[in-house]
């Protein structure tokens, strides 16, 4: 380092010395005049003199310092040789400095060079005239929008204009900097050329929020983040219209805020329970057996063998036949008797309704055919005890039930049905569900309950089970020796599986719930806390690391799976034994043995409203709009008068919709029935609303 410093001296030193050198001899100019003298001292002889004359003025020139006064005033150029002169004064003093004279100037002169003005003082600079300019941005992604080429020129144009103004006359370096803004303000954010299919593949990843802020920058920014794709792609994303394409319709931002603005319009009337009821009742039918529900339709299934199915959305309604009614005696009594039948399960879905009755048979319907079976199976024995039913697609559906240990797989068609497979298990079958819209697997796959296992088995639809291959596709998912199953639950978006049991081990019995991962194969967890059996269980998709039970303790447990094995929610409220119980992201509905209903808020945990009914809770379920309670009696064939037809009401159970959507809005009925009414005409009435629906002239 000290190298290097006394190197940088010397190096400096010769360099003043080669200036000195280079103006110590000062030639006479053309005129003859005599060398000039700066401060009073002589470069060549250092005799002093201290008068300053043209020619002194033009040495300076001729080293740098350049006299542009020309074209100016006489004042102008007054000041300028006051201010040469003093700075020539301040600058040299003796001859030991003439080494430092002009090396300073270099400097100096070089800064007024660079610079795009001549230094005038602020009392004699003159007023410079900023131009108005008017810019335009430049729309975003814009195909024909100007290169740089035409920018620059842009650029040239707006100089010019600002030379013109000052009369010629070069700008002050803070008239440059102004200028270098306005151009930057006339950059616009992307200063690129994109192709509009790259910039909406680039807006696909924001949110609804981000493309709404989006969307209030500019033109151009409103135009991509209105795009129609984007915005198909964020309805499908809430899940609404999923099944339709962008090209299916217009106007999906529209759609998008409607579905928003109806979401938290059901999200207030569900906590303020501003709901429509509807009570769906078939006299005829008799007592009420069976009550399943699959998106708009309903499907009731009565003493009399009818099964009643109701459409929400269109508001159809209709009968569906048995295809046997013929009565069986009862041989086994003492004296010759009869033994009624009746349906036992009801399942529907989309496209088929199935029924099974107490005599042993199944009738299969296709909910936009007619009111008879499109196929029917039977068992050798009675008493069905589970029934359960999918959709393939539009044209194939299976239809799965079981009787002790055997189980029937039917596949239906279009207009016609033939059964699929046919297979016994070690165990009484006691619960079937189809797990069709698994992810990890394109075929359908029934999960079978037993006694204290249970099953995954997957359906082939092109061809018939082949019994050699049995055992490798049925996989074993819980088995626990002397654990009866209470309960079975299923998540259909990520396949796990929850079943709740009793361990009959010591003295004592546990009751837990175990957590399995249908595509591991494995325990996840295992979920403790109740005191008496779990009657029922729920895994909702979303969220998907929660589930809820109902006990016969008469308490709900809400469980995450992130937290460990104990509840992290437990409601308390009911009056029974729970049986049923459902949840979303926000709320929780359950049903007792009582016949109470009741919504819970999470947040608050604490009970928003409660509906009674006379008869059990068999059957609730919800979605965002309806809820639907079924009321099935125990008593199916309570003693009545032989000629009574229609069954007494407090007998018969009740279907019951709450529609949190309907418009509750009174129609038909005068201002004058309604609470609102304040028009002063209304002391002309003195009938005091006797009859309030006439009409008065």
């Amino acid at each position: 380092m000290a190298n290097d410093l006394e190197t940088f001296r010397e190096q400096w030193k010769k360099e003043l010395q080669h200036i000195v050198n280079d103006h110590s001899v000062h030639p006479y100019d053309d005129d003859g005049a005599a060398p000039p003298t700066v401060g009073g001292v002589c470069p060549g002889c250092g005799e002093e003199n201290i008068q300053l004359d043209k020619h002194s003025s033009n040495s300076l020139l001729a080293h740098g310092i350049h006299d542009e006064s020309n074209d100016e005033t006489s004042q102008d150029a007054e000041v300028d040789n006051k201010f040469i002169r003093a700075t020539n004064t301040t600058a040299v003093t003796t001859t030991e400095s003439t080494e430092l004279e002009y090396y300073p100037f270099k400097i100096l002169t070089q800064f007024l060079n660079e610079a795009p003005k001549r230094f005038v003082p602020r009392r004699a600079r003159p007023a410079v005239k900023q131009a108005s300019l008017s810019y335009t941005k430049r729309k975003y992604f814009n195909n024909e929008s100007a290169d740089s080429a035409e920018k620059r020129q842009r650029v040239l144009q707006n100089r010019s204009v600002l030379l013109q103004e000052e009369g010629g006359a070069r700008k002050n370096m803070l008239d440059l900097f102004l200028a270098d803004l306005d151009e930057i303000n006339e950059i616009p954010f992307f200063d690129s050329t994109l192709p509009r299919e790259v910039a909406i593949k680039i807006f696909q990843h924001l949110d609804m929020k981000s493309l709404c802020s989006c969307s209030q920058v500019s033109h151009s920014w409103r135009s991509l983040a209105d795009d129609e794709l984007l915005w198909c792609g964020v309805s499908h994303s809430l899940g609404y219209d999923t099944d339709l394409h962008v090209s299916d319709g217009h106007g999906w931002k529209e759609k998008v805020r409607q579905r928003v603005e109806e979401k938290r319009l059901l999200n207030a009337n569900w906590k303020a329970r501003t709901g429509k009821p509807y009570n769906l009742s078939y006299p005829r039918g008799g007592i009420l057996c069976a009550v399943h529900s699959c998106g708009s339709n309903i499907v009731a299934g009565y003493t009399s063998c009818n099964v009643r199915s109701w459409n929400t959305k269109t508001g159809d309604v209709c009968t569906f036949n048995a295809s046997n009614t013929a009565l069986v005696l009862d041989e086994s009594a003492e004296e010759l008797g009869r033994i009624h039948n009746e349906i036992k399960q009801v399942s529907t879905t989309a496209f088929v309704t199935a029924a099974s009755f107490r005599h042993g048979f199944v009738d299969v319907w296709r909910n936009e055919g007619g009111t008879d079976p499109i196929h029917t199976f039977t068992f050798s024995n009675p008493d069905i005890t589970s029934l359960s039913a999918c959709d393939v697609d539009s044209r194939v559906s299976l239809v799965a039930a079981s009787q002790g240990t055997r189980v029937q797989v039917c596949e239906l068609g279009e207009e016609v049905g033939e059964c699929l497979s046919e297979f016994d298990l070690s165990s009484a079958v006691t619960k079937l569900d189809w797990l069709s819209q698994c992810p990890s697997s394109s075929l359908p796959r029934l999960l079978i309950t037993g006694h204290n296992t249970v099953y995954v088995k997957a359906v082939s639809v092109s061809s018939p089970w082949n019994y050699s291959r049995q055992d490798e596709k049925t996989t074993e998912v819980h088995n626990v020796i002397w654990a009866p199953i209470t309960s079975v639950g299923f998540r259909r978006s990520a396949e796990e599986v929850a079943v709740g049991f009793n361990l009959y081990a010591g003295p004592s019995t546990q009751i837990k719930v175990n957590v399995y991962d249908l595509i591991k194969n494995n325990l996840i967890t295992t979920l403790t806390g109740h005191t008496w059996i779990v009657s029922c269980i729920f895994m909702p998709d979303t969220p998907s690391h929660q589930l809820v039970t109902g006990s016969g303790d008469r308490k709900i447990r809400l469980y995450d799976l992130r937290a460990g094995v104990s509840a992290s929610l437990t409601l308390v409220g009911h009056a029974a034994k729970i049986t049923a119980v459902e949840m979303d992201d926000w709320k929780v509905v359950s049903g007792d043995e009582g016949g109470f209903v009741c919504v819970w808020d999470q947040r608050m945990c604490r009970k928003l409203w409660d509906v009674r009914n006379r008869h059990p809770v068999q059957y609730c379920h919800f979605d965002d709009r309806l809820l639907i309670i079924g009321n099935v009696p125990y008593n199916k064939f309570p003693e009545t008068d032989e000629f009574e037809v229609v069954s007494s009401l407090r007998y018969r159970g009740t279907v019951q919709v709450y529609d949190f959507l309907a418009n509750q809005q009174t129609q038909g009925i005068p201002d004058i029935c309604l609470s609102s009414y304040s028009d002063p005409e209304a002391s002309n009435y003195n009938i005091g609303l006797v009859v309030p629906y006439d009409v008065l002239s």
